[in-house]
């Protein structure tokens, strides 16, 4: 199954007013898994009954019976009962197939919910509870979609972000959607009444050391600035960063410059060259300017020492320092385009 696309609410099926009677939810974002079962609680319980409609089992440890026999239990002074099953990935197969009968005829008046990383669809259990379950798979967000996301969570605390602030947030906090929504939430709380989330308010409250030279680094490489990249790349080793994310950031911004250069010669303003290359507006002087510091016979070799250096770095016995030392050095050997063009 395929990740969501930028637009997709992975949640969409959990938001509805009437929940239904079987539901497994699993995969690798654990932020999102756990929000999911905080949304099926908050539908399916009520406050008063909580503790009499709510049942939770761990998946080694669970015993079939038990849990059918908790989902067929009616429940007391509600509407609904839920019934909780994480780690369900783990039970044995033999549990699992247990179950099968109350999968074909489950109790309307109860919730019950199957959480794990993973599903296996060679098993009994999974042909049986596709005829009347929901599987909801959540994965980690592609990039793309993290400003959206962060957008989306910004409003729900009633801020938002001024115009590529969203982005902004996302480059420094990374993919992690526990990250980023801590993040936000300081920022809705810094801003107070104030509402829109600026520039400074994310320079203030969310950059670190470690973030600042991801940002040194790539503008250090873009004006070919050796010494510059070196003590950047220094911090970023020093605060135990990746080798292979800070080979794949430094892909990104070479992609960015390679790109910029073509719509550069399309006479885009501003706005429209910072949309098209996915980065704040404020971010494009910087890009426009090392762009046309290069060209093409420049950024091939450097796109190829990039992919080289990631090669590398996940087969060779060489330490990651030394690799990435190399790259900064191949990088920014050599004249730039504006150097050739002086000299003609």
């Amino acid at each position: 199954m395929a990740r969501p696309d930028s637009n997709a609410d992975p949640l969409a099926p959990l938001r509805g007013n009437d929940l239904g009677s079987l539901y497994f939810i699993y995969g690798k974002e654990r932020f999102l898994v756990d929000r999911a079962v905080e949304l099926v609680k908050g539908k399916v319980l009520q406050p008063a009954t909580r503790d009499f409609n709510y049942d939770s089992f761990q998946g080694k440890e669970s015993d079939a019976q038990k849990i059918a026999q908790a989902a067929r239990t009616l429940p007391m002074m509600a509407k609904r009962r839920l019934v909780l099953v994480r780690d369900a990935d783990e039970m044995k197969a033999a549990e699992l197939a247990a179950l099968i009968p109350y999968l074909e005829k489950p109790c309307a008046e109860s919730c019950l919910v199957f959480v794990g990383e993973k599903v296996d669809q060679r098993l009994k259990f999974f042909t049986a509870f596709k005829k009347r379950g929901v599987f909801i798979k959540l994965e980690p967000l592609y990039p793309r979609q993290l400003p959206a996301f962060a957008r989306e969570e910004a409003q729900a605390r009633g801020v938002r972000f001024e115009a590529g602030v969203a982005e902004l947030v996302c480059d420094e906090v990374g993919e992690g959607l526990g990250q980023l929504v801590d993040a936000i939430e300081r920022l809705s709380v810094y801003v107070g009444e104030r509402k829109a989330i600026t520039v400074a308010d994310v320079e203030e409250v969310v950059a670190t050391t470690r973030q600042k030279s991801v940002f040194e680094l790539a503008n250090a490489i873009g004006e070919r600035h050796r010494e510059r990249a070196l003590i950047a790349l220094a911090s970023l080793i020093g605060a135990r960063e990746s080798g292979v994310r800070i080979v794949a950031m430094l892909a990104r911004h070479v992609r960015q410059l390679w790109t910029a250069q073509e719509l550069i010669a399309k006479r885009l303003n501003k706005f429209d060259l910072a949309q098209a290359l996915g980065i704040p507006p404020f971010f494009v002087d910087d890009i426009e300017r090392q762009a046309r510091r290069l060209d093409r016979a420049t950024l091939e070799p450097m796109h190829e020492a990039l992919y080289q250096a990631d090669r590398a770095l996940k087969s060779s016995r060489l330490d990651d320092e030394r690799i990435l030392e190399r790259l900064i050095l191949r990088l920014t050997i050599g004249p730039t385009a504006s150097d050739k063009r002086a000299r003609g």
